[in-house]
């Protein structure tokens, strides 16, 4: 499957464009979906997952994307990836931190990943036309895994394609579960091979980045925190993205989304879940910031 992408020529904006892109750590609904491997976000099962916690869940992802949008890194349209369903997406632009900043409507699609997790994005319909939605699936009879999500739309009278992606896990291994993340990534990039016009690939890679997207393709380098996720006691920049235009990207490393790592010393980010222990935190990832840098392309 190829995504059609029309040639538009811009002349240099005045205002770079922003976006952000969060991962939510397992921001799930409490009822079990048959078709999916949710039971532990389930009263009965093993998080003992109910109403009272998932409203704190969907209160503590308002909260952050509250702050987001009241500093310098809001931005009118946000991607999102570990979300269950639409439901759950409806609930939380319904939330009082998220909704003063709207209106907010969903691109969302169910994929097939074997634990029910989507990508999504949110965007301001005062400030963004969405002309077309598709899904990029990479699943086969091998993998069943979250689909990246396509999504192409005008703001202030400019054309972009966003796509959003969540790679496969490093389970199993990283180099036994490599070829799962080069599928994905592969595919994604065929789809987009005949676009021409502003393009840019943000998620979670859970890699990091490099500069092997082939000559067509940005890879900006983080400024602002050392990384996105922590992992034994090292940062990585995971959470990022490509793009066929300069950009710059920064991870949103506010105070009240971290805490002190006792282990391994610095600071973390205030995750949600430690294991089976609901923590009232936010994520284990960081968000990230996008923005068009200025006066580039022409």
């Amino acid at each position: 499957m190829k995504v059609l992408c029309l040639v538009l020529l811009f002349s240099t904006p005045s205002v770079g464009q922003p976006w952000l892109f969060y991962n939510v750590e397992n921001l799930f609904d409490t009822i079990h979906d048959q078709n999916f491997h949710d039971l532990e976000f389930t009263p009965a099962g093993s998080k003992k997952y109910g109403s009272i916690t998932y409203r704190l869940c969907i209160r503590q992802t308002s909260r952050v994307l509250h702050m987001l949008q009241k500093s310098h890194y809001r931005a009118p349209i946000v991607a999102l990836c570990e979300v269950e369903n639409r439901s759950v997406l409806d609930d939380l632009i319904r939330h009082q931190g998220l909704r003063v900043h709207g209106p907010w409507n969903i691109v969302h699609f169910d994929s097939p990943d074997y634990r029910g997790i989507d990508c999504a994005v949110l965007y301001n319909p005062d400030r963004i036309q969405v002309l077309y939605t598709e899904r990029i699936r990479y699943s086969n009879d091998t993998l069943l895994t979250r689909d990246a999500l396509f999504v192409r739309y005008t703001i202030d009278e400019k054309r972009f394609n966003l796509v959003v992606v969540h790679l496969p896990s490093k389970r199993g291994g990283s180099r036994e579960s490599q070829w799962k993340r080069n599928l994905a990534i592969s595919s994604v990039l065929t789809a987009l091979d005949s676009c021409i016009s502003p393009t840019i690939i943000m998620g979670d890679f859970n890699d990091p980045l490099t500069q092997e997207y082939g000559p067509s393709w940005h890879v900006a380098t983080q400024v602002g925190a050392a990384g996105t996720y922590k992992y034994q006691g090292r940062w990585n920049a995971i959470d990022g993205g490509i793009a066929n235009f300069p950009f710059q990207v920064q991870a949103c490393d506010l105070p009240l989304l971290l805490q002190k790592d006792a282990k391994w010393g610095g600071l973390k980010p205030l995750r949600r879940w430690q294991g089976n222990f609901y923590k009232n935190g936010f994520s284990d990832h960081l968000p990230v910031h996008f923005s068009e840098v200025v006066g580039i392309r022409k």
